[in-house]
């Protein structure tokens, strides 16, 4: 195989890991707001906080890099809002 792919391929693996582990945080975060939000009472949905999140995205990156960003954070935020339901 190609050396600079295989380097490249090497690189995505360590990134990879890092959003793996990134993304169990977010989730460990998410889970103890979806009990926090069950005992106030509170709706799983908070629209506003969805989008100051886009709106973060859009202020922070290029718009190839936000498209690419939201339509990840999409699922994710689709994600987090089905784990605090539970």
């Amino acid at each position: 195989m190609n050396k600079d792919i295989q380097k490249n391929r090497d690189k995505i693996d360590a990134i990879d890991n890092q959003i793996f582990e990134l993304l169990i945080d977010r989730l460990d975060a998410v889970t103890t707001i979806g009990y926090i939000k069950k005992e106030e009472g509170f709706p799983v949905l908070d629209q506003g906080r969805e989008n100051a999140i886009y709106a973060k995205i859009d202020a922070k990156f290029s718009a190839i890099e936000a498209d690419f960003l939201k339509n990840i954070y999409q699922s994710v935020i689709t994600e987090s809002k089905r784990v605090e339901e539970k």
